[in-house]
């Protein structure tokens, strides 16, 4: 099936390592900048967290975990208005959010012990693609709307800034990610990297029509440790707020599937049952002790990455100790902060501009969750479930923007002072569903 000897450090080691941690960039700082956390950070918890992962899966399963999207609406909430990295009110903020990331990785663990005490299949029956597809589809189109209002309408009229060059930075970044995805060859090497070469045109356009700021960068810290005071002042502020914990937390349930999938994707392509040996419960053991790592030291919620998935199909190497590699070579980029610094000067335009793409492919996935489970939409039972998660989703996710535009919790689902996430609702709505509407099949399936 593929290269699976074991070598030692060689230089086409290095190369496939580096070519692991190239896949998974892109969208691991996009995270980051589009919630006003660390990318150094961000870098730094994606690294350990994969090396944390080489480990617990017995060294067999070849993964990189990288930032999640799935969490960004609730990131972005619990992050609204925290302002510059190191300042009061963002420690306060990230105090928050911190806890809540952690907590999320306890629920993959804990989801992790059951699986190995009952068996996956068990735990699968509440996910069938019936829930987690519109979901995932929903959890895109509540992204879509708020990029448009906070990276490219929004810049307009907070910066004063003409609107022109905000919307034309995002097209060209957005045409430049669908051109390469489209003209580039299949196992070339810019098949590989559409998303960063979208953001290299968009910064060198931006460039040109005067959109880069490079006034407030401060280049004086080389190093993540040399000012421990602005990287890491959070730890003061630690707090258990349920509203972001409520926000955040119950996305893990839905990121548990998708991580199944991923699994699945990774055994299919290496030719092994990941699922059985190391064990699934092993796997998400990993992400779940990575997840919480990242919480620890200030970065977002991990995941499984299917960038890196690709790769190992396209190379035909399945070693691990690749990605236990490229996860070590995530740290040191991560801890040279003046690196991440330098990236944090990309606009919010062009970031608006690859989000375009890739809250498109959220959503895309979700639909391909549906098609790949072949779902009957004949069965009114599967026609339900689906339209009332929809219907929730994406109504309540139109309403708490606009509670976000207008400063106005009237237009937000609220207990007490906390605000019940849209997409939380929407799952737990699909799930129950799910189990009590009968099918028209129902006869058939006995």
């Amino acid at each position: 099936m593929g290269k699976t000897k074991k070598e030692g450090f060689t230089l086409k080691t290095a190369i496939l390592s580096f070519q692991h941690m190239f896949a998974m960039f892109g969208a691991t700082i996009l995270v980051p900048i589009l919630t006003g956390m660390s990318i150094s950070v961000a870098l730094l918890s994606a690294g350990l967290a994969t090396i944390a992962f080489y480990f617990i899966a017995q060294k067999k399963v070849p993964v990189f975990l990288g930032s999640s999207f799935a969490f960004l609406p609730a990131l972005i909430s619990g992050m609204q208005g925290a302002g510059e990295i190191g300042s009061d009110t963002w420690n306060r903020a990230m105090g928050k959010v911190s806890v809540a990331v952690m907590l999320a990785g306890l629920v993959y663990v804990i989801i992790a012990l059951l699986l190995k005490r009952i068996g996956v299949d068990r735990i699968r029956k509440l996910f069938p693609p019936i829930v987690v597809g519109p979901v995932i589809v929903v959890i895109g189109m509540i992204l879509a709307p708020k990029m448009f209002y906070n990276n490219i309408i929004g810049q307009a009229i907070w910066t004063g800034i003409p609107a022109w060059k905000h919307w034309t930075a995002a097209g060209v970044t957005a045409l430049t990610i669908l051109l390469v995805s489209a003209v580039a060859k299949p196992k070339s090497f810019l098949k590989v990297i559409p998303i960063l070469m979208g953001f290299v045109v968009g910064y060198i356009y931006s460039l040109i029509i005067g959109l880069v700021d490079y006034s407030n960068v401060d280049w004086s810290q080389i190093i993540i440790f040399q000012d421990m005071g602005k990287t890491f002042g959070f730890y003061k502020y630690l707090t258990f707020d349920w509203g972001v914990i409520l926000s955040l937390v119950p996305i893990a349930i839905v990121t548990f599937m998708e991580h199944l999938g991923d699994i699945a994707a990774s055994s299919t392509v290496c030719g092994k049952d990941f699922m059985k040996d190391p064990g699934v419960h092993r796997t998400l053991m990993g992400d779940g002790v990575g997840t919480m790592i990242a919480g620890a030291i200030g970065g977002p919620p991990n995941t499984t990455y299917g960038e890196n998935t690709a790769v190992l199909a396209i190379t035909k190497n399945y070693d691990p100790k690749n990605l236990f590699y490229a996860g070590i070579m995530a740290v040191i980029f991560g801890s040279i902060t003046i690196f991440g610094t330098a990236v944090g000067t990309i606009p919010s335009a062009v970031i608006g501009g690859a989000s375009i793409v890739l809250f498109g492919m959220i959503s895309a996935a979700g639909l391909r969750a549906l098609v790949d489970g072949k779902v009957d939409f004949s069965d009114t039972k599967n026609i339900l479930v689906v339209s009332v998660i929809l219907s929730i989703g994406l109504g309540l996710g139109a309403m708490s923007l606009a509670g976000d535009i207008t400063g106005d919790s009237v237009y937000k689902i609220m207990i007490g002072t906390v605000e019940i996430s849209p997409l939380a609702i929407a799952t737990v709505a699909g799930i129950i569903l799910n189990l009590i509407i009968p099918s028209d099949n129902r006869e058939e399936k006995k």
